[in-house]
Order: structure tokens, then C-alpha cells, then sequence
């Protein structure tokens, strides 16, 4: 070779400036780019705010209204700041995909906000947020009447609990290769392209856990709706069984805060005693005759547990009462007449999916292993429409992602009559499964958030297979990998299926039981006795 010979024509696979990407060729200054990012921070503000004044305090409940005097201020103010963010960050995380796939908008900027909203919904959902939820639960258990060291290490044990169950998740699950690292940190030469970072591997299980979590409440949903429409008679609520829920809910509250009052002044002068007590005969003679401020600090503890059960299947009778006068009065008018045909038709189309979900897993009707978003003719029509509309799109890819779709559809539907199921489930076991979704606690509102989030994470990490290359270029880079499609479809119909047989056996048993229906329709014995044992 000659020294004046073009050595670009010898060595095709040097990458010139022409493989640059338009978007990296381009130096902007910082303003350019926060202006370009304007739209994304004004949607997360609205959404923030929006939330923390509107929605956030409806879906604590009507005990915390009456508990507010009493909460933690600084747990509850982390726990609203933490739902407006997630939901704040999952609006985003919506507008940046959606301008992602028309590709509109500045591509610097939405490489610059996938990154940050992902990390930032990742640290929500994997830390902050199973945190929270976690001292509830300790709180509303036997555990938090413990000293305080040792409940902080309850809580600690259960997070870190919380934190193998979700890192082992991918050890079990087909949702990264054996060759794949977690740092990123290999060098080319050992394992190429096939590192991911931590986020992605954090990001993969969430995705599975978003799957799972869909699945669950669909088929949950999918039980819930007909069986309230088709085989429950409800009797007539009248504004006189509010008041009087509202009453029973008033009084039982009240009493709650009495005793939590004389509970502190109790333990004051118990630990006052006890300093007190310094010799040694004394402690001796105080052991042996029994203290009867101990004894009344037992009683009252077992009162109070009692009193919070109560105050729970209160709250849900309350809320259930006030959900059906609003729903009768409704049905007086023509808009009330045709959201109940709605609601019918919805139903059927929840029989429906479950019917065809079971039917695409009986072997001998299918050679080939299939599923429910393969088979599905409504999915199929759709997606067949989506590929008329562009004929390059994956009609099978689509299929999928509408199923999913669709699953969020029936959540949505169904939410009436999943928290009609919830309240019967509260009056059934109001324990601390009650005690965590109602009352004075937000955990109620921080599923919400993480349902949402995580839905919106796994419908991308989806979207993110069904886009072509050029479309989904910065979805693959924020998001790394995508879900197995093929594992997908097995795991959400097998979640989907058992989700809505428990559901079914849950509900048919709780009925034969007595455990809710015609028998336990209302709670006005339990009211009675609330005011009686006020009074006395």
C-alpha cells in the first residue's frame, strides 16, 4: 500500500461520522436542553400537586380523616410525597413513550428523561414505598407494641426479607441469560454486549413483578364484576344506614382515641416507677405483689387491638353503604341506566375471558402451545386492524400488547366491584390485612401508585419488542432488554387463571360460611354495641 492510498477504503469496519446517531452530533447548551424538558416537568408538576391535594386524601379513607390529630405527621407527609412522585413519574414515563413512538419532541431531551424517570420510579417502588408499607404492617401487628429497638429491627429484617425475595426473583425466572453480569463492569472481551447494569436487572424484575401483578388483579377483577352484577341482590341502603354507619364509625373512633390517650399517660408512669424503684427489695416486693398499672397496661393494649379491628370492619361497612346509595340513586336517571348496561355487558366480557383464557390452555384443542392473546379473536381483530393501518407492524407483537391492554381495561371496570369484594373480605378478617389498606394508614393509596407504576413499566418493557428499530432506539436504551414474549403469555394466563379460580372459591365459601352475604349484610349490632360500651 502507497502512503498517499485512502486507508477509510481498506478498513470498512472503522466507524466514521457518518454512524453517529443525528442526535449526538449535536452540542446543546443546558438551557436548550431544560427548555426542550419543559413540557415533561410541567406534566410532572401537575400530576404531583394534583394528587397530593385531590387524590391522595380520598384514598387514605375515612378513618384517617378521623385520626389525623393522632398520625405520624412526618410518616404520612413521606408517604403522600412518595405517591405524588411515583404517579408523577409514571404520567412522565407515559408522555415520554408516547412521544417516543410518534417521535415528536426534541430526542435529546427524551434520551435525557427515560433515564431519570426510570431511576427514579425504580427507587419508589424497590425502596421507599416497601419501606413505608412495611412499618405499617409491623404497626398494625403484635410487633408494634414491642420496645422500639426491637420493632426497627422487625422492620429492617422484613425489608431486608423483602429485598432477597426480589433479587432472587431473576435467579428463578427466564428473565436473563446465564452469561449476563450485574454491574456492568466486564470488559469487551469477556462478555461483549451482554452486560446489564443494575437498573436493568432491577428493571427486568420489576417488569415481571408488573406482569404478575396485572394478572393477579385482573383475574381477581374478572370474578368480582359478575359475581356482584349476576348473583347478589343487595337490600335498598337508605340515607338513615349511612348516618347510622357514620355514627358506629364516629363513636368507635372516639373510644379508640380515649384509650390510646390513657395507654401514653400509663406508660409515663410506669417508666416514672420504675426509675423510682432503685433498691433491690423494693423491685423485689413490687414483683411478687403484681402491679396493677401493668395489669391495666395489658388490658388496654388488648382493648385497643380490639377497638382497631372493630373500627376497620366499621369503615368498610361505612364506605360499602355509602358506595351502594350512590350507585341507587344513580340508576334513577338515564345516564345510571346506561352505565348499568355497561356494567352488564363488561361482566359478560369478563366470562367471556376467562372462558377463552381456559380453553387456550386444554391440550388437545391446540397442537402448539398456546395463549390467551394468540387465540383471542377481539385481540386479533384489533391487531389486525393496527397492521392495516401500517402493514410493517407485528400482528402477533400486537396481539399481545393489546391483551395486556385489555387487562388493565377490566381492572379499571371492575374497580367497583373489587372494593365491594375488599369490604366484604375486611368485615370477614379485619385484622392486619384490614388494618394495612384501611384506617389511619396510607398503604391503601401507595398500592394504587405502585400498580400503576409498575403497569406502566411492564406495558413498555412490552412495547419495547413490538416497536421497529428506529422507533424504539431510546425505549431499548433506557430500558435495556425486553420481557420473553413467550414467558410472558405463560405466566400471566397461568397467574390469571389461579387468581380468578381462588377468587371463585373465596367467594363461594365465604357465602356458605356466613362470612358475608345476606346474613352479614349490615353491622348495626355491632354499632349498637359500640355506643353502649361509649356510654358506659
Amino acid at each position: 500500500m502507497l502512503p498517499g492510498d485512502d486507508v477509510s477504503s481498506e478498513l470498512p469496519d472503522i466507524c466514521t461520522d457518518d454512524c453517529i446517531p443525528p442526535w449526538a452530533k449535536e452540542h446543546k447548551s443546558s438551557t436548550h436542553q431544560l427548555l426542550s424538558s419543559s413540557l415533561f416537568i410541567v406534566t410532572f408538576c401537575l400530576i404531583f400537586f394534583t394528587v397530593l391535594q385531590r387524590l391522595f386524601p380520598v384514598l387514605c379513607g375515612a378513618g384517617a380523616r378521623h385520626l389525623s390529630h393522632l398520625e405520624n405527621r412526618t410518616r404520612k407527609r413521606i408517604a403522600a410525597l412518595t405517591f405524588s412522585t411515583t404517579l408523577g413519574a409514571t404520567g412522565v414515563l407515559a408522555e415520554l413513550i408516547l412521544c417516543e413512538v410518534s417521535e415528536w419532541g426534541d430526542v435529546t431531551s427524551r434520551r435525557l428523561g427515560f433515564p431519570i424517570v426510570v431511576g427514579v420510579l425504580l427507587v419508589c417502588l424497590v425502596v421507599i414505598t416497601p419501606l413505608l408499607e412495611l412499618h405499617s404492617l409491623v404497626g398494625g401487628s403484635g410487633i408494634g407494641s414491642w420496645r422500639r429497638q426491637y420493632v426497627i429491627m422487625a422492620e429492617l429484617a422484613a425489608f431486608a426479607g423483602w429485598l432477597w425475595v426480589f433479587w432472587s426473583l431473576g435467579d428463578r425466572l427466564p428473565i436473563r441469560r446465564a452469561d449476563h453480569i450485574i454491574w456492568g463492569t466486564c470488559n469487551e472481551a469477556n462478555c461483549g454486549d451482554l452486560a446489564r447494569t443494575l437498573m436493568e436487572e432491577c428493571l427486568a424484575r420489576v417488569g415481571v413483578i408488573g406482569v404478575s401483578l396485572m394478572a393477579l388483579l385482573s383475574g381477581f377483577g374478572c370474578v368480582s364484576s359478575p359475581w356482584h352484577n349476576f348473583t347478589t341482590k343487595p337490600r335498598p341502603v337508605t340515607d338513615i344506614d349511612v348516618s347510622r354507619a357514620q355514627a358506629g364509625l364516629t363513636a368507635a373512633t372516639e373510644m379508640l382515641d380515649e384509650k390510646r390517650k390513657r395507654l401514653r399517660t400509663l406508660e409515663i408512669k410506669i417508666q416514672d416507677k420504675k426509675s423510682s424503684q432503685e433498691g433491690f427489695m423494693s423491685k423485689v416486693f413490687s414483683a411478687v405483689r403484681g402491679d396493677a398499672d401493668l395489669q391495666e397496661h395489658s388490658i388496654l393494649l388488648s382493648e385497643i387491638n380490639g377497638l382497631e379491628t372493630m373500627r376497620t370492619s366499621l369503615s368498610a361497612e361505612f364506605t360499602e353503604f355509602q358506595r351502594r346509595l350512590t350507585v341507587q340513586q344513580r340508576s334513577k336517571s338515564v345516564l345510571g341506566r346506561l352505565i348499568l348496561t355497561i356494567s352488564y355487558g363488561f361482566s359478560v366480557y369478563c366470562l367471556y375471558r376467562i372462558f377463552a383464557t381456559s380453553l387456550a390452555h386444554i391440550p388437545f384443542l391446540h397442537r402448539s402451545r398456546s395463549s390467551f392473546s394468540q387465540s383471542d379473536p377481539i385481540n386479533n381483530v384489533v391487531a389486525l386492524l393496527a397492521q392495516h393501518w401500517d402493514p410493517h407492524l407485528d400482528r402477533a407483537a400486537w396481539s399481545r400488547m393489546i391483551g395486556f391492554a385489555f387487562s388493565g381495561v377490566i381492572i379499571i371496570g371492575s374497580l367497583g366491584s373489587v372494593m365491594t369484594t375488599l369490604n366484604m373480605l375486611s368485615r370477614a378478617a379485619p385484622g392486619v390485612i384490614g388494618h394495612a389498606s384501611k384506617g389511619d394508614n396510607p398503604n391503601f393509596a401507595l398500592f394504587v401508585s405502585q400498580i400503576s407504576a409498575v403497569y406502566m413499566l411492564a406495558s413498555a418493557l412490552l412495547l419495547r419488542s413490538n416497536l421497529p428499530s428506529h422507533m424504539s432506539f431510546v425505549i431499548s436504551d433506557a430500558l435495556g432488554a425486553p420481557l420473553d414474549p413467550a414467558f410472558v403469555d405463560r405466566w400471566f394466563d397461568g397467574l390469571f387463571l389461579g387468581a380468578a379460580s381462588l377468587t371463585i372459591i373465596a367467594l363461594v365459601v365465604g357465602r356458605k360460611s356466613g362470612w358475608w352475604g345476606v346474613r352479614k349484610d349490615d353491622a348495626f349490632d355491632d354499632l349498637m354495641d359500640v355506643e353502649a360500651g361509649k356510654m358506659n
